[in-house]
C-alpha cells in the first residue's frame, strides 16, 4: 500500500505520512487482495480525450 499524497498543505502531508507507521498483518494483506486482486485496477482512469481536460496545468503555462 502506497499513500497517495496531495499534500498542498502541511497537515495533509503530515496525515499522509502518518501511514507510515501503519503494520499490515497477514490476514489484512489477505483481505486487501480479496477485495481488490491484482490487476483489477490497471489501466487508464479516463480515455485520453477527458484526461486532456482534466489536465489542472494545461493552457496555464504548464507542461501539458
Amino acid at each position: 500500500m502506497v499513500p497517495l499524497v496531495g499534500a498542498r498543505r502541511r497537515e495533509w502531508l503530515e496525515e499522509a505520512l502518518g501511514a507510515l507507521s501503519v503494520t499490515l498483518g497477514p490476514e489484512d494483506l489477505a483481505a486487501l487482495e480479496r477485495a481488490v486482486p491484482k490487476g483489477a485496477a490497471a489501466g487508464d482512469c479516463y480515455p485520453a480525450a477527458q484526461k486532456a481536460h482534466l489536465d489542472s496545468e494545461a493552457g496555464h503555462g504548464g507542461a501539458g
